[in-house]
């Protein structure tokens, strides 16, 4: 993977584990685990995990909510990203010689991107088989690490 993909796997993978931290935390002792197995698939260009077929969180399978979450985020950012991507380049197209030099951003999102990649996440989560108030509970997570990681 290049760097921004890496820098973009990290970014799921981390908003992903505060999801299942917050939602599934019984999952925890096999989070690295499944995310070191989306990142092989990832690193190959497939993912391959399906759409759930049964009721998440009734105890079918002990990693369905971590591979939902990282399926959920992962879509999410790739949403908010390829939109953001399209703003800023039409932006840069149109004040090429007027742009400044960009300063260093800080981490996090801003609120209009954070308020779309809630939505964007909540969304993903429900068409994927997550009950309402537990999609809530996944998309505030992934958000509020990306908003505030705790690295930062």
């Amino acid at each position: 993977m290049t760097e921004p993909q890496n820098a973009a796997a990290d970014l799921v993978v981390g908003a992903a584990h505060a999801a299942v931290r917050r939602i599934a935390p019984e999952e925890l002792p096999v989070f690295d685990e499944v995310a070191a197995d989306w990142r092989r698939q990832l690193s190959k260009g497939r993912v391959s995990w399906s759409v759930p077929q049964g009721g998440v969180g009734f105890g079918i399978d002990v990693t369905l909510v971590t591979e939902l979450a990282l399926q959920v985020v992962a879509a999410a950012v790739g949403e908010v990203l390829v939109i953001g991507a399209a703003t800023v380049r039409a932006g840069l197209l149109r004040r090429r010689r007027e742009l400044p030099a960009p300063p260093d951003a800080p981490p996090g999102l801003d609120p209009e991107q954070a308020r779309r990649l809630r939505e964007a996440c909540h969304r993903h989560a429900v068409a994927l088989g997550l009950d309402a108030g537990r999609a809530e509970l996944l998309a505030d997570a992934a958000v509020g690490a990306m908003v505030d990681p705790p690295d930062a």
